[in-house]
């Protein structure tokens, strides 16, 4: 008798117009994925990348560009799935336990202007040009010229500028600078100011500026993949633990031959 009633009940839903059929619950929406954290992967990167990651998984990624000490923040908080670091993380970072995957590799290029004759420098002198201790390029055999140290803002608390003063100043305070919001701007600066100097990756190269050369060694991609340029860091993505579903299809994908290949457009040197 319940088989008999089940088969009526199928039958009479059958003979409904379409119209009238109950209507098939959509498929919940795919909750986006959350990015934040370094500025030279977001805005380098990531837009030559998540359209390519997007259209192969149908998975959206919202970007901030906080930097990467305020992003790695929000990641271990739980306010992003992901963060974006461009140096090593510290011994603290590394106790908590986060899962890494290096995407590629940067350097921080140091930049002056194209009417400074002065193409190399040590570390030595490099140190003492951002403490303040040099003030004149004609102290480095320059022209006659005071120098002018451009940096991103030093409360952004951004990747470019922890590694910089870990690398190059062995953690001393730069000595007196003039802060800008984006590293473009601070290479803008240093086109226009013959005495101007900043670190900054290769991938914002401009007119109008070149890199010096530090210890004879210059941030070319040899360089930079062997780690003989002292300013060499990695490109990392961080997440609190082993990434699933869509978060692990998103790494796969930055370490993938497709990805690494953006990585390599975005003017960064390929992990693969």
């Amino acid at each position: 008798m319940r088989q008999h009633l089940l088969a009526l009940a199928a039958l009479a839903l059958s003979a409904l117009p379409a119209c009238e059929r109950p209507a098939e619950a959509p498929a919940p929406p795919r909750r986006p994925l959350y990015y934040d954290g370094a500025t030279s992967i977001s805005s380098r990167i990531l837009p030559l990348a998540l359209p390519a990651f997007e259209r192969r998984t149908g998975v959206l990624v919202k970007v901030e560009r906080s930097g990467g000490g305020k992003g790695l923040k929000a990641m271990f908080a739980g306010q992003a799935d992901v963060a974006g670091l461009s140096r090593a993380l510290t011994p603290e970072e590394r106790d908590r336990k986060p899962v890494v995957a290096i995407i590629g590799y940067d350097a921080l290029g140091i930049w002056v202007s194209e009417q400074n004759p002065v193409r190399a420098l040590t570390r030595a002198q490099l140190k003492d040009l951002f403490t303040g201790k040099i003030t004149n390029w004609k102290q480095l055999g320059g022209q006659d010229r005071p120098v002018a140290v451009f940096t991103e803002q030093l409360l952004s608390e951004r990747a470019t500028l922890a590694a910089f003063r870990q690398l190059a100043l062995d953690g001393a305070a730069y000595g007196p600078i003039r802060e800008l919001p984006d590293p473009a701007d601070c290479l803008a600066a240093v086109a226009a100011e013959p005495g101007g100097i900043t670190p900054a990756t290769p991938a914002y190269a401009a007119p109008g500026v070149r890199a010096v050369t530090i210890d004879g060694v210059a941030p070319d991609p040899q360089h930079i993949r062997s780690s003989t340029y002292l300013l060499t860091r990695p490109l990392l993505l961080v997440t609190r633990q082993p990434p699933l579903g869509a978060l692990r299809a998103f790494v796969d994908f930055m370490v993938s031959p497709e990805g690494q290949a953006l990585v390599a457009q975005a003017g960064f040197v390929a992990a693969r």
